[in-house]
């Protein structure tokens, strides 16, 4: 991907400084990759992340050093004392080739509240005097192993980046509810590919004849976090008669044995092309979204959604939604009864509801209908778009 640097003066521009970089692999990456590569009347411009080089900072080494010891905690604790200092040299040379660049009523800055970068974007902003624009995905301070004290610090500086920024856009409900008030917090739910409609146009449900075969259903995405809950309801499924669960990743988190039988079966299959998982996605019958029940996890789950629910809407099959009551997805699915909901950790309860949901051809066209429904509204990709570039235009019209 590349973006131009020098364009036409009148342009709105983004100066994109932020540790998730816009690039067509990860949840983070793609959504911003997808935002930015379609932000075509816009000048973007991104600092490269310092990760990416070699460095000469004994802090950097100290910390990257430590990362790879029994010490990694303490890794994590000097990483967040740092506050993104490493990014300072890479900013100001970047800043002598941008002498003639900054034109401040038409000129925001965008970050991810996602490992280190965002603390510069933050400090860049505030120097420019240029509005700063928050992508907030993920709750960060919970993914790091750090010691308490640098744990509360973290959560601290999180919720002043919230405070300050000029636009924070919220992945979800959830996470704009955790976060707090705010005078300008917006939910942006992450925007999918935009697919042909060749490939999901295909039949919505099946019709009475094909009903009585079995009932596929496909996961894609995280084996490892995911991964003993989905090989519970694997162990299950794998040899019943009217339901069929196939999923899709890389390195799950299971014993040796179980991976070798799943693969076997074909009901374990690895990351494929863009083109093969479209055509494998359409030939499901309904997809399965999966969130963690463990307590640990609870804000995560409240605050994070998962990218692949606006995916899986383009399909126009039903939604299943397995996770605790307290989930964002969960959350999503029970409003206006958009998905069939599980809340029950127990994987035989979920069967139970797919074989019910497996006997009625009106239930797999209603919640077809209703993931069409979504497709065309909330989670379509042009909607999404536009909303992303409106609220950030209107900080650019102040």
């Amino acid at each position: 991907m590349e973006f131009t640097e020098y364009q036409a003066a009148n342009q709105p521009k983004i100066i994109v400084i932020s540790s998730i970089s816009p690039q067509p692999t990860g949840a983070g990456q793609v959504v911003l990759y997808r935002h930015l590569t379609q932000a075509t009347s816009w000048d973007v411009h991104i600092v490269p992340n310092p990760d990416d080089n070699k460095t000469h900072r004994w802090q950097t080494k100290l910390i990257k050093r430590l990362e790879r010891t029994r010490f990694h905690r303490w890794s994590h604790d000097l990483d967040i004392i740092d506050n993104g200092n490493n990014w300072n040299a890479i900013i100001a040379n970047y800043c002598k080739q941008l002498s003639n660049f900054f034109i401040k009523n038409n000129t925001v800055v965008l970050t991810v509240a996602h490992g280190n970068g965002c603390w510069a974007a933050q400090r860049f902003a505030q120097r420019y005097q240029l509005p700063l624009v928050t992508i907030f995905h993920d709750w960060f301070p919970d993914f790091p192993s750090l010691h308490k004290p640098f744990h509360d610090f973290l959560e601290k500086r999180f919720q002043q980046l919230y405070q300050q920024s000029d636009l924070a856009l919220c992945v979800s409900q959830g996470m704009k509810d955790a976060l707090g008030s705010h005078c300008n917090s917006q939910v942006l739910y992450p925007i999918p590919a935009l697919l042909n409609k060749e490939i999901t146009k295909q039949p919505q449900t099946k019709n009475d004849e094909q009903i009585s075969s079995r009932l596929k259903v496909v996961y894609s995405g995280n084996l490892y976090n995911y991964g003993p809950i989905l090989a519970q309801l694997l162990e299950v499924t794998k040899n019943h008669p009217q339901i069929q669960v196939q999923v899709r990743g890389s390195s799950p988190n299971w014993p040796a044995d179980f991976r070798s039988e799943m693969r076997d079966r074909q009901l374990w299959l690895d990351f494929a092309p863009r083109e093969e998982l479209n055509d494998w996605l359409a030939s499901a019958d309904v997809f399965l979204v999966v969130m963690s029940f463990d307590p640990a996890l609870r804000r995560r789950m409240e605050t994070s959604f998962l990218s692949k629910l606006p995916e899986y809407a383009q399909f126009g099959k039903p939604i299943v939604i397995w996770g605790p009551e307290y989930c964002s997805a969960i959350h999503w699915g029970r409003e206006s009864d958009r998905a069939l909901c599980v809340s029950d950790q127990n994987p035989s309860v979920l069967v139970a509801a797919l074989e019910k949901l497996k006997d009625s051809s009106p239930n797999l066209k209603y919640y077809g209908q209703k993931a069409m429904v979504a497709s065309r509204t909330e989670f379509d990709p042009t909607i999404i778009q536009n909303k992303f570039l409106d609220h950030i235009r209107q900080l650019i019209l102040k």
